[in-house]
């Protein structure tokens, strides 16, 4: 694990000049919560860092919703939530918060109210740890170094924030009406790797409803194990995440482009990471298709094209 130098409000800036350099998906943003704690985000989910107290925005009057405000950011308009109160942690005075980390995925943006700014740091894959089943806000944890001091960092799950603060997802996502309105039939297994419970419970849900058989796996090792055990004549498909523990989404499709007997079994990724740089690198790696997190309809056509 790396780090660049530590940000200051005259260097936040260069966040997109960072992100606009970096291939690879193992780039951390770290943050601090009002417990002192590390947490983290991937720098292809951040827009640009904000000054909060530059940024105009019209505050909710609902005390009692997530959503604290909206904000027009360059034609686009954001929602605002506070981290630590969707995280769990104490709420601190709107004054004792610097930042707005504008993120953009599933199609929105949001803008994520924090007090400070660490690092943006390289954190490997096979230095994360699964921490779901210990916090359902959480998709896993890594030991970090700040300042020389080892530190532990949580990365939180994003899919689980954006469906908490866009709540009409979930009736979006309801899988009792999502109809197979694709005829999709195979007698194959689809081979599907997710490090979020949240994701994989939603994904099986579509999965059992379209009635398709389904292996799934916690991380991309797990899958390619098993895989190698199998006929690929009997592998329908593969579903992957990009960012996950142990082995991610582009070690994966580097190991199946690495054996000609993979060569026919379409790999659509699932993902929020929206860097292009890493969406060219996933193509050029053989991705069939790179779909966004978390639309069950959309994932139900894509499964249509190229299920076999």
């Amino acid at each position: 694990m790396e780090h660049n130098e530590q940000l200051d409000i005259e260097e936040i800036d260069l966040l997109e000049l960072i992100m606009a350099d970096s291939s690879a998906s193992n780039q951390y943003l770290v943050f601090n919560g009002s417990n002192e704690e590390c947490y983290a985000i991937n720098v292809s989910k951040v827009i640009e860092i904000l000054v909060y107290k530059d940024l105009e925005m019209v505050k909710n009057g609902s005390g009692d919703s997530l959503v604290k405000a909206t904000a027009q950011i360059r034609e686009n308009t954001a929602t605002i939530i506070n981290f630590d109160e969707w995280f769990g942690n104490k709420v601190l005075d709107d004054s004792e918060y610097e930042y707005i980390v504008l993120t953009g995925f599933g199609g929105h943006n949001i803008g994520i109210m924090i007090n400070s700014v660490e690092y943006i740091i390289n954190i490997d894959s096979d230095n994360m740890k699964d921490n779901s089943k210990n916090n359902p806000k959480t998709n896993f944890i890594s030991k970090i170094k700040i300042n020389q001091k080892e530190k532990l960092c949580t990365i939180f799950d994003c899919d689980k924030l954006l469906t908490d603060v866009f709540t009409d997802n979930l009736e979006k996502n309801n899988i009792e009406k999502i109809e197979n309105l694709y005829n999709i039939q195979s007698n194959k297994t689809i081979f599907f790797a997710d490090d979020s419970r949240f994701i994989r419970k939603m994904v099986h849900s579509l999965f059992e409803k379209l009635q398709l058989k389904y292996k799934s796996f916690e991380n991309a090792k797990e899958l390619l194990e098993e895989i190698q055990k199998t006929d690929p004549n009997d592998v329908a498909l593969i579903i992957t995440d990009v960012e996950m523990p142990i082995m991610d989404g582009f070690h994966l499709l580097k190991k199946l482009k690495e054996q000609d007997k993979y060569a026919d079994i379409n790999v659509i990724v699932h993902t929020n990471l929206s860097n292009f740089i890493i969406e060219k690198n996933l193509y050029e790696l053989g991705a069939s298709e790179i779909i966004g997190k978390i639309d069950m309809k959309e994932l139900s056509f894509s499964i249509s094209k190229y299920i076999k």
